[in-house]
């Protein structure tokens, strides 16, 4: 009967100090963790952070009632570490969720703000019409919260949730969200089930990524023709998966903050995601009355190839919309 109860799955996104923390000595803290709400629970290593972040990525998954649980003890966690560091006490942290459950008041009021993402699919269903669901869910628990928007999760397939207030407030929150997940188990799975996205791009692809063949279709810019990435070019060191590939794009400078995001957010993310290199040209390096910049990404034909993808998925969503349109 266990193994029909829907389950459901969300991921914070810690810090290397707070995903410390979680783990405990030796592991102890996270084996209380499993322990006490039988959650499924996995922590990505020390140097595997979510894309575009410094930020390592905890995985709980389980029946929704596990989940919640689970979650809960870690704001718990997050508000114990947040008190000690206002407190600026040198103190080393000893976090036990057991301890947590048993007296959790001084830790409840504690202000505190927290990331956790979701399967993309899930996004319409947490927003609600007009954004009507996500409101009620922030009204009723006490807590702000906030998502990014369905373009921001191309290259993860995942939205993230910002959310602040107090650690009891923000508990309430992601156990409606989770609540809210249990309900369409059709959307609520994650492309990538995992903690680790490098390693893992062939589920954001869906099983076969973008062509391996080492050689940049020339005019894919994503205005069709010789688009915003016209000019490609492929200088290819061997057709074997381990030689180096190049790929020379030509980009309006005015297109040229789509990729690179928020101080160079996207850019990270990109890199991160396809393990190859992605160099912009200084503006100052423009000739001629050019407008354009250069893009050089460099790595295996595979990694090459999909940072070429991600550029130009990222340069389309920024033509896709006009003026005009309604």
């Amino acid at each position: 009967m266990a193994d029909n109860i829907p389950k459901v799955a969300i991921k914070f996104l810690l810090s290397n100090s707070l995903a410390g923390s979680l783990i405990g000595t030796g592991g102890s803290a996270i084996k209380e963790l499993i322990e006490i709400s039988a959650a499924k629970v996995n922590v990505s290593g020390g140097t595997e952070q979510y894309p575009g972040t410094n930020d390592r990525v905890v995985l709980i998954s389980g029946p929704e009632s596990t989940v919640k649980s689970a979650q809960t003890l870690v704001w718990l966690m997050i508000a114990q570490n947040t008190k000690v560091e206002e407190e600026k006490s040198h103190n080393k942290i000893s976090w036990s969720p057991r301890e947590a459950t048993q007296d959790s008041t001084d830790l409840s009021d504690i202000l505190v703000e927290g990331k956790i993402t979701i399967p993309a699919a899930a996004g319409g269903v947490v927003l609600g019409k007009g954004g009507a669901t996500i409101k009620a869910i922030g009204d009723e628990s006490g807590a702000r919260v906030q998502m990014t928007s369905r373009e921001e999760a191309l290259f993860t397939q995942e939205r993230v949730l910002t959310i602040s207030g107090t650690a009891l407030s923000c508990a309430k929150c992601v156990a409606s969200i989770v609540a809210k997940l249990g309900e369409d188990p059709e959307s609520n799975q994650f492309v990538n089930r995992g903690t680790t996205y490098s390693s893992q791009l062939n589920h954001i692809f869906g099983g076969a990524g973008p062509d391996r063949g080492g050689r940049g279709g020339r005019g894919s810019g994503p205005r069709g023709g010789r688009g915003p990435g016209r000019g490609n070019q492929v200088e290819t060191a061997g057709a074997d998966v381990c030689s180096s590939t190049e790929i020379k794009l030509t980009i309006p400078d005015n297109l040229i903050g789509n990729i690179l995001g928020k101080k160079g957010a996207t850019m990270r993310e990109i890199m991160s995601l396809s393990q190859a290199k992605v160099v912009v040209s200084p503006r100052e390096e423009v000739t001629n009355g050019s407008t354009d910049r250069q893009v050089t990404i460099t790595g295996s034909p595979f990694n090459a190839q999909t940072a070429h993808h991600f550029i130009l998925q990222k340069l389309k969503q920024s033509t896709v919309r006009k003026p005009n349109d309604v």
